[in-house]
């Protein structure tokens, strides 16, 4: 939040400042998952993607004048994430398949239900499916 007072501060526009902080919070939230699947304890890269899930949470809501927000672009390992979830198998399982932690899995399923405007699997394949990455 102060951050994008201090934004707004220098005179930006509300819609830009809030695109920066989104892009600074969601670098953050990167930085912190990568790290996380680097730290070889446990306990610790769970503080981590909790410190990343924070950041992404922190991310404004985009602004509503009558049209959806468009998309942002999805990573390689969210499109993965992603393909994953057609399979209707759970979470902890696109896991194992992908060699990766659960809570790994469980930031880029939230990351992929915001950047598509979802709020479930269903709608999240559904909105997947109209834009083709599915």
């Amino acid at each position: 939040m102060a951050l994008r007072l201090q934004l707004c501060s220098l005179h930006e526009e509300g819609t830009a400042a809030d695109a920066a902080l989104t892009t600074c919070l969601m670098w953050v939230a990167g930085v912190l998952v990568e790290i996380a699947g680097d730290v070889a304890d446990p306990r610790a890269a769970g503080a981590l993607v909790h410190r990343a899930s924070a950041a992404l949470a922190a991310v404004p809501a985009p602004q509503q004048n009558g049209a959806p927000p468009s998309p942002e672009r999805l990573t390689d390992r969210e499109l993965a994430v992603l393909r994953q979830l057609r399979e209707e198998v759970p979470l902890r399982q696109i896991a194992d398949d992908l060699y990766v932690s659960y809570n790994t899995v469980k930031s880029h399923t939230r990351a992929v239900y915001r950047k598509l405007g979802a709020r479930s699997r269903a709608e999240a394949l559904d909105r997947a499916r109209g834009l083709g990455l599915v």
